[in-house]
């Protein structure tokens, strides 16, 4: 019987052949999906939730907060050029791409035109009056410094990068300044620098990762044709997730972008343990011709299959455990991670046993034709020899090093009591970027930028008279002005009348006056946006503002927000006066995600640790065995994110997805050792025989693997967006943490006494193993 296999390079040919049928899909839907980028971290809180409801009533009711607020050097109040910016957005003017100044901009303000209007009839305040009430929004805290605010429509925001490009086009051609003098702030402009660091690591981070890992894949493997097959399967990957953001109608964001490299480099690494079971194979027989080398083909492919699928399938689960995500980004990335990665995998298991067949690594034929069947290549054995020593260092020191681990385990769990998360502005982009640079220039000027919106509703039953509305309103918006941390207050009470302070007769007829005035007038105020007049029910809004780059606990602030104002309501409600309030804008949505964050970092980190274990106890067909099995797993997440407990740093939207990741990565490599571990016990070898044998087959993968994975991704360790550095360098901690688990924890675990009591698996009745199928018992 002929010792050669057609079938692998049938499959090989057929699929290939594929691929290349499928590649200008995946090319087109993955152009697009980089074209349609866009993000919104406002809009990261799913739409049932009751803050999210809130805000999405608000926009309804009233406006949004894709506000921008642009400034330069010596803009006042007094200066000409903030009317003449105002006028020039309102003009009627149709831009270079196509779109109105109606359809873009919804409404603009600046604190010259706001002034101007104050000081005119019917209020007719006087200057120093005028900008006293709109100090911290549209005026400095100096009573010079001003902005101008230009509100987007829905279209407006859709094109958010046109549309900032024309308001600096409009404002250089009014303020008759460079570019770089003006500086603009809001939610839109995060939002496109942030859509401009995801494309930018796309095209550079991406591109530079594939050559990073496809390089070390070359050093580990030696073989430019397995090389190229392994990364034909990567490419194919990176593609498909990318092209599956766009099939399916969803939009790629900087959540996402690092989900493709990912994809890859994983896939370089499932190649890399295939390729080592098949080396292993040539590196064992005495092989002289391509006849046998093709058997080290089959043999090795026979053994490698099933570990390397199931390794992918755990990795799938720790990906696909983030579905559980309440955060719709978050939740995306581990559908299509997961879906992608089994995918790429089952095109790399038909391609790679031909492609080894076609073109087996010469120089291993060469020592093997030699002779040296009992050498390997320096690049082999230097990591091999390393493999033979550290077994004997371990049956040294194995009960160290076991409770070392144990307690490092201990002291880092205590840390995760103490870990917080944030989705603040400074978490967002790097220090001295521009974006700071402009929230710092505004809010130095200006005050703080991050609005908070309190909605004031009446009952229905509520006898009181507009003008006793407005004073009701202007005394809870003083309230909130006088609480520690909210500056900016602004509602319907400061483009309305001063309180009547004359007593008798004449009080009567002032506020009776005043009232009657105020409802003439009513449908200007409502056009201030702040009061909705809608189906009959009044809702007053009131404006604040805490600060985007000071490091505030926005839970700890929107709580004594809340707990200041319900006495408040209280008072009121005791005097017939029934008020509800709710409280929405981007602070109380940042704290939602912020909530979200550790809630989905628990519940996505619970799900893969069950649906991994219970898959580690169905193949090791032990309770005690997978349980003991996961120890090495969870040390990486316990120690990595206890370590940010202690040190303090934050969890973001980009660390919270490492978690889970980590243990499904970190999973393949001890499944790979107890594959080879479990086949030593079979052969009825001691435990410290069988870690040795498994440290020398399987430790020079791990390591391959977890250099190509850790510094694959670690370019994007050097992105502008935080959240995309901090998942790179997080990843990079925990699978370097994790090779530590399984090449110390795991071995010096395995060769405790009381786990050799504790059978691994059992088959059937009989005594007797079988080299290639028997589950072991550990002795």
């Amino acid at each position: 019987m002929s010792t050669r296999n057609p079938r692998y390079v049938r499959r090989y040919v057929v699929t290939v052949f594929v691929l290349v049928i499928l590649a200008p899909f995946l090319i087109y839907g993955a152009h697009q999906s980089v074209e349609s980028m866009c993000i919104a971290p406002e809009k990261w809180a799913p739409p049932f939730m009751k803050s999210r409801l809130d805000y999405d009533r608000f926009m309804k009711d009233f406006e949004s907060n894709d506000l921008i607020l642009i400034s330069w050097p010596g803009c006042s109040v007094d200066d000409p050029r903030l009317l003449k910016l105002e006028e020039a957005l309102y003009a009627p003017r149709t831009t270079d791409f196509g779109e109105t100044h109606a359809s873009l901009f919804d409404r603009i303000v600046s604190g010259a035109g706001t002034v101007k209007s104050l000081t005119s009839p019917p209020l007719k305040l006087s200057q120093d009056e005028a900008v006293a009430r709109l100090e911290g929004v549209l005026v400095g805290k100096n009573h010079k410094d001003s902005c101008a605010v230009i509100i987007l429509t829905h279209r407006g925001n859709e094109l958010r990068k046109q549309s900032i490009e024309h308001v600096l086009n409009v404002a250089e051609e009014v303020c008759q300044l460079p570019r770089e003098d003006f500086h603009i702030t809001g939610p839109p402009v995060d939002g496109v620098a942030i859509d401009r660091a995801s494309i930018h690591s796309v095209n550079l981070f991406g591109a530079l990762s594939a050559i990073l890992a496809t390089g070390l894949c070359w050093l580990c493997i030696r073989s430019w044709m397995l090389t190229g097959t392994i990364l034909l399967a990567g490419l194919f990957g990176q593609g498909l997730v990318l092209a599956m953001v766009y099939f399916i109608g969803a939009h790629l964001d900087a959540v996402l972008i690092i989900m493709p490299s990912l994809v890859f480099v994983l896939t370089i690494s499932a190649g890399v343990h295939l390729v080592n079971y098949y080396y292993d194979e040539l590196f064992a027989t005495s092989a002289k011709s391509k006849v046998e080398a093709k058997t080290a083909v089959q043999n090795g492919f026979s053994k490698g299959w099933k570990p390397c699928l199931l390794a992918a399938i755990t990795t799938a689960i720790g990906l696909g455990s983030l579905m559980v995500s309440q955060i719709f980004p978050i939740a995306l990335f581990g559908l299509l991670a997961s879906l992608g990665l089994v995918i790429t995998l089952c095109v790399l298991l038909l391609i790679l046993p031909g492609a080894m067949q076609l073109w087996p690594p010469q120089q291993i034929l060469k020592y093997n034709q030699e002779g040296q069947t009992k050498t390997t290549p320096k690049y082999f054995t230097r990591i091999s020899s390393w493999m033979e020593k550290l077994p004997k260092w371990l049956e040294r020191y194995s009960v160290p090093v076991f409770l070392s681990a144990l307690m490092l385990m201990a002291i880092s769990a205590y840390g995760l009591l103490s870990i917080r998360s944030s989705v603040d502005v400074p978490s967002l982009f790097p220090e001295g970027s521009q974006v700071l640079k402009d929230y710092q220039f505004n809010e130095d000027r200006m005050g703080p930028l991050i609005p908070v919106e309190v909605v004031i509703e009446f009952g229905p039953e509520c006898k009181k008279t507009f003008l006793q509305r407005l004073r009701i309103i202007d005394n809870i918006e003083k309230t909130i002005k006088d609480i520690d941390g909210y500056t900016g207050t602004m509602s319907a009470a400061t483009f309305g009348p001063n309180p009547v302070k004359h007593n008798g007769f004449e009080s009567i007829f002032r506020k009776v006056v005043t009232n009657k005035k105020l409802e003439e007038n009513r449908k200007a105020i409502v056009n201030s946006v702040y009061l909705s007049d809608t189906d009959g029910k009044e809702s007053w809004r009131i404006s604040a503002r805490v600060p985007a780059l000071d490091k505030i606990d926005y839970g700890a602030a929107l709580n004594k927000l809340k707990t200041t104002l319900q006495p408040e309501l209280e008072k009121y409600g005791e005097q017939g006066v029934q008020l509800t309030a709710y409280y929405t804008g981007i602070m109380p949505l940042i704290h939602t995600v912020q909530q979200l964050i550790l809630q989905d970092l628990t519940r996505s980190f619970t799900t893969a640790f069950i649906l991994v274990a219970l898959v580690i106890i169905i193949v090791q067909r032990s309770l005690w065995t997978g349980l003991l099995s996961m120890l090495p797993n969870i040390f990486p997440i316990v120690v990595v994110f206890g370590l940010m407990g202690w040190l303090d740093i934050p969890l973001d939207i980009g660390a919270v997805m490492t978690a889970s990741v980590a243990l499904g990565i970190a999973i393949d490599d001890t499944l790979h050792f107890l594959a080879w571990f479990r086949r030593e016990k079979s052969l009825n070898r001691s435990s410290e025989e069988a870690v040795r044998s498994a440290l020398k087959h399987c430790g020079r993968a791990m390591i391959h693997t977890t250099f190509i994975c850790g510094l694959g991704l670690l370019v994007f360790g050097f992105s502008d967006f935080i959240p995309t550095q901090r998942f790179a360098w997080m990843m990079l901690a925990l699978l370097t943490t994790a090779l530590i688990g399984d090449l110390l924890f795991l071995p010096a675990m395995l060769i405790q006494p009381f786990v050799k009591h504790i059978q691994f698996a059992k088959q059937g009745l009989s005594n007797k193993l079988s080299v290639t199928s028997s589950p072991l018992s550990i002795k």
